[in-house]
């Protein structure tokens, strides 16, 4: 009897490379969402830099004015990255629920696959069994 092939190993092997490229993708997204996150962090300690400047040095009115408006642009950063960043925490997401699916396929092809291999293994021991059975009945009718 000849070995077991798995008549879909192409397609196997397809989905695990999809599967690792879409959490390869899933990764690298969430990547950029934690630098992020790290560039709003920088932003908040820049803003509590200003007001401890602000509280400090108030017997200059145009440094003042000057922080304040440093202020207002800071505030206009922050919230153009916090949109940026609800853009990537929804396309982390949606990567992340892709990855799922495509993990869901390729674990159904293994479970296919094991199936169809112990399928396979008892039918090549029932064929073995059947052979020495026949030779066993050969032997004991004296050989001929």
């Amino acid at each position: 009897m000849t070995g077991y092939k798995f008549k879909f190993e192409k397609i196997l092997s397809l989905r695990n490379k999809e599967e690792e490229q879409a959490e390869n993708k899933y990764l690298h997204l969430k990547k950029e969402l934690n630098e992020i996150n790290q560039q709003i962090k920088e932003l908040e300690l820049e803003k509590e830099e200003v007001f401890d400047n602000l509280r400090t040095d108030n017997h200059n009115i145009n440094s003042h004015i000057e922080m304040r408006d440093y202020l207002k642009r800071l505030r206009i950063v922050k919230i153009k990255i916090e949109e940026k960043k609800a853009e990537k925490a929804e396309a982390v997401k949606k990567q992340f629920e892709y990855m799922m699916e495509k993990k869901k396929e390729r674990k159904t092809l293994e479970k296919l696959k094991e199936k169809e291999s112990k399928k396979f293994f008892k039918e090549f021991l029932a064929a073995e069994q059947k052979e020495l059975d026949e030779l066993g009945r050969h032997y004991g009718t004296g050989g001929r």
